[in-house]
Order: C-alpha cells, then sequence, then structure tokens
C-alpha cells in the first residue's frame, strides 16, 4: 500500500493517529507532504535494525526529523546494502533452481527498502510457496542455506543516532526476541520506550512488557507491525494503543516529561 492509501484506510477505520514505520526509509512522510488528508495525524517515523550477536534487534523511531542530513545518509548506506543483500539471497536461490525475477522484485518495492519480505512475496507470487511464513521458513530464515546477514549495527550506537535525529527510541516487539536480558541492555542504554501492544504479543506478555515499562519508567507504544496485504494476520488498526500513549510520547518530545509508570494502556 502507498502511505496515501494508508491514510485513506486509516481514515476509514476510524484511526486518529498513526506512524508509518518504514524499514530504513523516510520517503513516506515525503510523499504524505504532497498530498497528505490533514484528518489524521502522521508520526514521523522509521524502523531500524541493530543486533546482538545473531539477535537481530528492531528500533522504532518516532517523530523522527525525517529530513536530518545525517539520517538520509545513513538510511541510504542502509538501503544499498539492502539491495546487495537481497541480491545475494536471490543468486543462491537462483543456483538452488529457484527462479526469481530482482528487477521486478525491486520495481515492486517502490520506495520502501528492498528486503526478506519482498523476496517472500516473491516466492509467493511464482508458486514456490503457498503463504509468506512458509518462504520464511523454508527459504530466508537465519538458518536457511540462502541467508545473508544484515550489516552489524551495535544497538547502543543506534540509540545514540536516533537522538541526535531528534527521535524517540522504542524496542520493536521485544516479545517475540525470547530473552528478556536484552530488554534491560537496551533500557540502559537509553531506549526511551517498548512496543508493548503488538500482534505476536500474547496477553500474558502483554502484562509482563507493561510491568517492566512500569518499573523502569519508560514510555509504551502499539502497533498492527502491517506488512501489506499479503500479511493478512498483521492489518492495520487490529493492533495498537491509546491517546494516553501517544500524549506521553508528544510530552516527551517536547520536553515534558510525565511518569509512564501511571500508563493505563488500551488493549
Amino acid at each position: 500500500m502507498s502511505p496515501l492509501e494508508i491514510v485513506q484506510y486509516c481514515r476509514e477505520i476510524g484511526l486518529g493517529t498513526i506512524a508509518i514505520t518504514d524499514h530504513d526509509s523516510v520517503l513516506a512522510m515525503d510523499q504524505l507532504a504532497n498530498g497528505s488528508d490533514k484528518g489524521i495525524e502522521v508520526i514521523p517515523a522509521v524502523e531500524l535494525s541493530s543486533n546482538i550477536g545473531v539477535i537481530d534487534i528492531h528500533i522504532l523511531a518516532y517523530y523522527i526529523d525525517h529530513g536530518n542530513a545525517d539520517l538520509l545518509s545513513y538510511l541510504e548506506t542502509l538501503r544499498e546494502h539492502r539491495v546487495m543483500r537481497a541480491r545475494t539471497i536471490v543468486e543462491r536461490l537462483s543456483r538452488a533452481g529457484i527462479d526469481l525475477d530482482f528487477e521486478q522484485m525491486k520495481e515492486h518495492a517502490k520506495n520502501s527498502a528492498l528486503g526478506r519480505p519482498h523476496i517472500a512475496v516473491a516466492l509467493l507470487e511464482r508458486g514456490y510457496v503457498q503463504s509468506t511464513r512458509e518462504a520464511f521458513v523454508r527459504f530466508l530464515s537465519y538458518h536457511s542455506p540462502y541467508y545473508e546477514p544484515k550489516m552489524s549495527v551495535d544497538p547502543g550506537e543506534l540509540l545514540k543516532k536516533i537522538e541526535s535525529w531528534g527521535g524517540i527510541s522504542v524496542i520493536a516487539h521485544p516479545g517475540i526476541y525470547g530473552d528478556k536480558e536484552f530488554i534491560q541492555h537496551l533500557i540502559d542504554a537509553g531506549a526511551a520506550g517498548i512496543e508493548v501492544w503488538h500482534p505476536d504479543h500474547s496477553i500474558a506478555c502483554q502484562q509482563e512488557m507493561r510491568e517492566i515499562a512500569g518499573r523502569e519508567h519508560v514510555l509504551m507504544t502499539g502497533g498492527s507491525d502491517c506488512h501489506g496485504h499479503h500479511h493478512a494476520n498483521l492489518q492495520i488498526g487490529k493492533c495498537g494503543c491509546g491517546q494516553r500513549e501517544v500524549e506521553l510520547l508528544r510530552d516527551h518530545i517536547s520536553g515534558r516529561r510525565g511518569d509512564p509508570a501511571g500508563f493505563q494502556g488500551a488493549g
């Protein structure tokens, strides 16, 4: 979906505030500036990758200065690496007899950062798998012979960069990693919040994340992690946070720091 299509859909389902957190790209904000409906607040945001050893850690950056020259240079470096990484994976698949059109894949990616989800869609469209989830399990997981690692990024350094770009750093979907120690590590390194509400977080996990956020006095967010129509179980608006959480984000970015321990989250 294009940024404008996302905004239109969110208006139809009654959302008032959203964030389009594309991986390694803020181009959506440029498109919205040239024709966005002002009836919905779109928080400038981006999702960035880092790693602790072999664990891929995603960091959400909200209210980012999406015109910052250093940020744009960093994102360009990441996009170039993503293209090379995707090409390497496609070439490995090709040597195994799995024929994908790399140039067509790049065209489908359009303004988003090329990555494994685009390869998964291509595998689905060419009939090699029955779902994008199967594509990841069979061909794109960390243990697959076709896998190519991302560019190594220290999470502590990334958190410093996000702060220098004016953003609020939030640990994305921390419940899926199976290791809670790194959450404390990231908070100690400067993470300002935790994504509590996520489609892959159980009720028990959400409660655990809320307790951590309250104990550590950090912000809480939530999102659908929607990756498009091929991921029907991750729909926009299905999962998110409430107005109180958004107001605390605004307070944080404006320098008025409330006490996140007092959150009353929206399930």
